[in-house]
């Protein structure tokens, strides 16, 4: 009885995660077709793929081309686009079977219509080729970990090497990511503080010992760019980037997600740091509406989550409202992103 019981629970779950499949495979192609013109191509990493160890190989995104390297499936342009589209959708998959087994099959078949409804899918259909689809895979695994119960040894293990992970593949957006991650991890569950606290320097140890032995024993060395790209933004150069349409911009921030978030704010007052705390890094970048979608979007699945936990009946039907909404809203005005100061139009 209790076996048919527990069998009948899991039928949904198993379902909805099925049906993820479909979802993140159909629904973003659709709602983010673009103009090549509005595409942005990237394929360095096809070419650091055939080797990831050269001088031209970024030292803070090592992870992707290593990766790609050690597959075999790469030979062409092509393979790369694919080869990172399967990450992406594995990724979401991944994420939305874990809520909907861990917590519930309705939370995690709202998650898939805002996940691939969300500025962070728009990206992934518009900027080709870059090591973005990677990043997302290691952050769901990390929020995975964050909500699950381990012993807390095998939990430090767990998150520092995903923290790892993470660093070798986008070390500034993964470093600042998992700060604010754990920063509002802790204000919900402050008798976790040994274990993220653990987890973080185990990470950052065998992040620097991977960079001593990168550098000594491959031809990578270290460069500044990104602390050069950062250095150049102060001044007229960030006045002359984030002064040009505001108004689209902010729009462009969560587009169709926007009365989730509002909600998600209503509900959750300190989840809107989080969020502007995402929006004055990402305006000290050239790809604002990029480096936003990466960053934000992990704090708006914790915060959902963690909305969700504490609703009430009512409270989940206005959430899965508009979670259904998302996908809807999208074809609703023409879709942007926005860079280097303008907006760029998908059709």
């Amino acid at each position: 009885m209790n076996l048919r019981i527990f069998q009948t629970n899991k039928i949904k779950p198993f379902l909805i995660t099925f049906l993820s499949v479909g979802i993140f495979y159909w629904l973003p192609p659709f709602l983010f077709h673009s103009k090549t013109e509005s595409k942005v191509l990237n394929f360095g990493f096809y070419y650091l793929s055939l080797n990831p160890f050269t001088k031209d190989t970024p030292w803070d995104q090592f992870l992707t081309p290593w990766f790609l390297y050690n597959t075999g499936f790469v030979s062409k342009p092509e393979d790369l686009v694919f080869i990172l589209n399967v990450i992406t959708i594995l990724a979401g998959v991944i994420f939305v079977g874990f809520i909907s087994f861990r917590f519930d099959w309705v939370l995690g078949l709202g998650i898939s219509l805002i996940l691939a409804s969300s500025p962070l899918f728009l990206i992934f259909q518009t900027w080709i080729g870059f090591s973005d689809p990677i990043t997302f895979l290691i952050l769901t695994l990390y929020l995975i970990f964050l909500f699950s119960e381990f012993n807390p040894k095998l939990k430090i293990f767990l998150l520092s090497f995903v923290l790892f992970l993470g660093m070798t593949n986008h070390f500034f957006q993964i470093l600042i990511l998992v700060i604010l991650l754990n920063v509002f991890y802790l204000i919900h569950y402050e008798n976790k503080s040994k274990i993220l606290i653990f987890s973080f320097l185990l990470a950052i140890v065998l992040y620097g010992l991977f960079l001593v032995y990168l550098f000594k024993y491959s031809p990578i060395t270290w460069n500044q760019t990104r602390i050069t790209i950062f250095s150049q933004m102060w001044g007229n150069e960030f006045i002359r980037m984030n002064q040009s349409e505001i108004f689209l911009g902010i729009v462009g921030l969560f587009h169709s997600l926007w009365p989730l978030v509002v909600y998600l704010i209503f509900r959750i007052p300190i989840s809107l740091l989080g969020f502007i705390f995402c929006y004055l890094v990402a305006m000290m970048t050239y790809d604002t509406s990029r480096i936003f979608a990466i960053l934000s979007t992990p704090i708006l699945l914790f915060f959902t989550i963690q909305s969700s936990r504490m609703a009430s009946e009512n409270e989940k039907r206005i959430w899965l409202l508009f979670s259904f909404l998302s996908p809807l809203i999208c074809k609703l005005y023409p879709l942007f992103y926005k860079w280097d100061g303008r907006i760029i139009y998908l059709q």
